[in-house]
């Protein structure tokens, strides 16, 4: 009896475990069969084999050709359907799939924070930046030219040293 619920728990963990390219063909077979298209219907207007449809939706990449062909595949698929493009390519990335993914047929929206920078601040900045650089140039200026001073004073000296011998 042991055996046979080790056995049970196995098999469902092999089913939770889903390739990316098998997750994606469920996203494109729901939204296929959401907008009541047919497999035929989609493979006649997008000029895809109808068994490359079956395989894509099936997650089979034996049957299918190479990975940039997939790539390219799904994107006509996604596109054809108005699906996010982006996030179905970017879940066919996926080495591991996430549980908390949104749904594709909703796009994300960029949750990501814009600086801005108050331009007050910037003018402060720029200022700052503008007079360090200038009193390091003079800096610079100031040493080349004592260095010629002392330069052209040696050399008087040594010409004085050798009028006097």
């Amino acid at each position: 009896m042991e055996k046979s619920e080790e056995r049970k728990s196995d098999s469902t963990h092999v089913a939770n475990k889903k390739t990316a390219l098998r997750t994606v063909g469920d996203f494109l077979r729901e939204a296929r069969q959401g907008r009541n298209l047919s497999i035929e219907d989609l493979s006649s207007s997008l000029r895809i084999g109808k068994e490359q449809l079956i395989a894509l939706e099936k997650g089979d990449e034996s049957a299918l050709p190479e990975k940039v062909f997939i790539r390219a595949m799904v994107r006509r698929i996604a596109e054809k359907l108005n699906l996010d493009t982006s996030f179905i390519l970017e879940e066919l990335n996926e080495k591991k799939n996430n549980e908390n993914k949104p749904s594709p047929m909703i796009k994300k929206k960029n949750t990501r924070k814009k600086r801005n920078f108050n331009p007050f601040s910037m003018v402060i900045l720029s200022g700052a930046l503008g007079l360090f650089t200038s009193i390091i140039l003079l800096k610079y200026i100031q040493k080349v030219q004592n260095e010629s001073i002392n330069l052209q004073r040696s050399n008087i000296f040594l010409l004085d040293n050798n009028i006097s011998s």
